[in-house]
């Protein structure tokens, strides 16, 4: 199973994928915000990270590019979850190194399918 990093502003977002993924058997970590997820990347490795898109102070393109230029994240899978669909938004994250995109509210499966995809 993995080490996933979940990002998200919204406390019962984080509630939600914490469930979900724990009950599929992974370990995961939370974050609310960008800087403390770089923190928690800076001090241990995950393999994969869940990340918003639209949080206060750095959005989860920014963190998607500082995490995969840092040391420990490197090596990192990161998907976005995010409210947005556009292509433009999508073109970003993919630019900045995200190799998923799912889209609030989202079904548990879909998300677990989409991990076990990454593994």
């Amino acid at each position: 199973m993995a080490r996933i990093l979940t990002v998200d502003d919204a406390p019962a977002v984080l509630k939600i994928l914490n469930l979900v993924l724990t009950t599929d058997g992974h370990e995961v970590e939370s974050a609310s915000n960008g800087m403390e997820a770089l923190e928690k990347i800076q001090n241990s490795k995950f393999d994969i990270g869940i990340f918003d898109v639209n949080m206060p102070g750095m959005t989860g393109i920014e963190l998607t590019e500082k995490t995969l230029k840092s040391e420990n994240g490197k090596t990192m899978k990161i998907v976005m979850l995010t409210t947005e669909s556009s292509e433009e938004m999508k073109n970003k994250g993919k630019a900045a190194g995200a190799v998923g995109w799912l889209v609030k509210p989202f079904a548990n499966e879909s998300l677990t399918k989409l991990i076990s995809q990454l593994i």
